[in-house]
């Protein structure tokens, strides 16, 4: 028996028996009078709706050991195989931001958004710590202190580190390192004490370094269910990187005129994200025996300015003002601005061609390419509310752009258990899809605006140990601009950009039912989508995630405990392959990533203020033989069996 097996044989040892240990725990009679009752969250979010009342934190159990829930954007996505990879979400979205965007969205997922930062309320000092700890070299940590300074100012800090290890293309001990991040945050909450004046306002950093490794490089007529001798695999890139650097500062305040019925707000948001890529060793093959040799570039299409060498840059600055007027009251809720948004996008390549001279030394001739375009955006809008209780209402919202194409029309009706809703909107492509440079690419586009219409309704019940909510949309997609596929290697437009003539149909449909039965869990989410017309959105047709899990207390009380399984299937689709140096998901068609499940055993506790679980990762692949792996991306091999922990601490005082 392998250590694999060892380790897992022994877990579900424990697993099994926990409930029956018995143990000797101290009381404490001594109560504490800080704690999660008395630390409070609001959102940004709120403040428009005309919600001025905080919450509890969140100090669940449910989500800890889930991996979705590591990262800020908590839904399923498509990523390299491992923590901190570039990554898209798994189903389509449509974009929530009009004109200029720059289309860069890789990373998003371990970047914080400045619009949905927490503010606190604490009536002491509220330290929380977040460690995670991965078998296989990965690990995430978060560290926030915020306290009250006074009864209506709150301002805090955040740090965070996140980093992982290569499983293939593996180069030795303390060399294998894949991901490197780090982010710091500032933010602060003040309202004036009679309350006419408010401001919330944060600052954000954030570093994110991922080695590129193009994939497993199969040799010739390897089959693809043989590529999962992980440490062994070759890669394609050696020395290739992605750098991405992010700073944001974020904030909005708002002056009562007439009380909550009228208040004017201001926006200030002002953003800069870099992005380099470089490869100092192009990746080529020698064809032939004839001298001289032939070199030929591999994994890329082609060099367009530099034969062994690539270094590329994009720069993108932003400030957007937003001015406005809202109100709130009993029955309804309203808010109506303009906005103002400013900026540049620029590419560079460089590159060093050696230029011959007769009976000279050759020299080197240095090449620059740089395109640049500005920004000079400017909208107008407003959103409406009526409602009569909280689960009946009509919202409808909008916004366009003055001297441009881009507007979103949204109306939305909620009665009781069921609410539908009707969007249709136009966007531009992204600066990306529209001017690019690289020594591998280059292009400029034209295309026109994105045509979308959708239609949504969603049914969310509970009655007594049940809960269901169910959702289906239709979407209508004109004019859809995409990466194409891998099938064009050998044109010049392979991973390039490219807009649909013909209508693209999406059928996105997800049921989650949950129910209980005393200490007994069971969760399920089933996702279904279809798509038609022009196939240019790759979705795998269904998805399944399923939990099963008991709770409740041990050892006398003094903790509480979740103990269960988690299951995750998809269906076979051939999923977006990956571009590292344009950092975009492309299509391909020759790379069938296979339905595969995958299963997880863990165990969480809550002792008091600190949060903690162990975790079975993927353990179908160390206790059956004939489960190697999977893909989840092609050519890029999720990680193997691996045990993790994980631990949250909260501190009051």
């Amino acid at each position: 028996m392998t250590y694999k097996k060892l380790i897992a044989a022994a877990f579900l040892g424990w697993l099994g028996t926990y409930s029956q240990t018995q143990a000797q725990i101290l009381n404490d009679s001594t109560k504490a009078i800080y704690g999660s009752a008395t630390t409070k969250v609001i959102y940004e979010a709120d403040i428009f709706k005309g919600n001025l009342t905080s919450t509890r934190i969140d100090t669940a159990l449910t989500n800890l050991p889930n991996n979705r829930f590591w990262y800020y954007d908590s839904t399923l996505q498509q990523n390299l195989g491992n923590t901190g990879t570039a990554s898209q979400p798994l189903f389509w979205r449509m974009p929530t931001q009009l004109g200029n965007r720059l289309g860069k969205n890789a990373f998003d997922p371990y970047a914080v958004n400045p619009a949905t930062i927490e503010y606190y309320d604490t009536k002491s000092p509220f330290t929380f710590l977040h460690y995670l700890q991965g078998g296989l070299g990965d690990q995430i940590f978060r560290a926030k202190h915020t306290r009250n300074v006074s009864a209506n100012w709150n301002v805090g800090i955040g740090y965070e580190r996140l980093g992982a290890e290569r499983q293939f293309g593996t180069i030795g001990s303390g060399l294998d390192g894949l991901v490197s991040h780090y982010g710091f945050q500032a933010f602060t909450h003040y309202a004036s004490k009679n309350e006419r004046y408010r401001l919330m306002a944060n600052y954000s950093l954030s570093s994110h370094e991922q080695i590129e490794l193009g994939g497993i490089r199969p040799e010739r007529g390897e089959p693809i269910d043989s590529l999962f001798e992980y440490k062994e695999e070759p890669a394609w890139l050696q020395q290739a990187t992605s750098d991405e650097k992010r700073n944001s500062f974020h904030a909005t305040q708002w002056y009562k005129l007439l009380g909550p019925g009228l208040q004017l707000y201001h926006t200030l948001d002002v953003n800069t994200q870099n992005n380099d890529y470089t490869d100092k060793a192009l990746p080529y093959d020698t064809v032939g025996s004839g001298d001289p040799k032939v070199q030929t570039l591999k994994f890329y299409p082609r060099a367009q300015l530099d034969g062994t060498r690539t270094y590329d840059d994009s720069y993108f600055r932003q400030i957007e003002n937003t001015f406005g007027v809202m109100g709130s009251g009993r029955l309804f809720v309203y808010r109506a601005y303009a906005k103002r948004r400013d900026g540049s996008y620029k590419v560079t390549a460089e590159g060093v061609k050696r230029i011959p001279r007769p009976d000279l030394q050759d020299s080197l001739a240095y090449y620059v390419k740089e395109e640049k375009r500005t920004i000079a955006d400017n909208f107008i809008g407003g959103e409406a509310q009526f409602r009569l209780k909280n689960d009946i209402y009509v919202t409808t919202d909008g916004e366009f752009q003055i001297g441009g194409g881009d507007y979103r029309l949204n109306a939305q009706a909620r009665y009781k258990y069921l609410t539908f809703r009707q969007t249709r909107s136009s966007y531009s492509p992204t600066l990306v899809q529209r001017v690019y440079i690289s020594n591998h690419f280059q292009w400029s586009h034209d295309f026109e605006n994105i045509q979308a219409n959708q239609t949504a309704a969603t049914l969310e019940a509970g009655y007594r140990n049940h809960y269901l909510n169910a959702q289906l949309q239709f979407t209508n997609l004109r004019n859809y601009v995409y990466y194409q596929d891998s099938l064009r290697k050998d044109r010049a437009d392979w991973a390039t950009p490219a807009q649909t003539s013909g209508n693209t149909n999406l059928v996105q449909a997800s049921v989650r039912y949950k129910f209980s039965v005393k200490s007994f869990v069971f969760d399920n989410n089933v996702y279904y989508n279809q798509v038609t017309g022009q196939e240019v959105i790759r979705m795998p047709e269904w998805y399944v995630q399923s939990r099963v899990y008991v709770q409740g207390p041990a050892f006398k009380k003094a903790i509480y405990v979740q103990a269960g399984v988690e299951m995750n299937w998809h269906s076979d689709y051939y999923a977006d392959g990956y571009m590292p140096v344009t950092q975009q998901f492309h299509l391909q068609n020759d790379f069938l990533v296979t339905r595969y499940p995958t299963l997880d055993v863990f165990l969480s506790a809550d002792i008091k203020t600190v949060n903690l679980f162990l975790k079975l990762s993927h353990l179908n692949n160390v206790i059956s033989d004939w489960e190697q792996g999977y893909f989840t991306t092609p050519y890029y091999v999720a990680n193997p069996f691996t045990f993790n922990l994980g631990l949250q601490w909260n501190f009051y005082d």
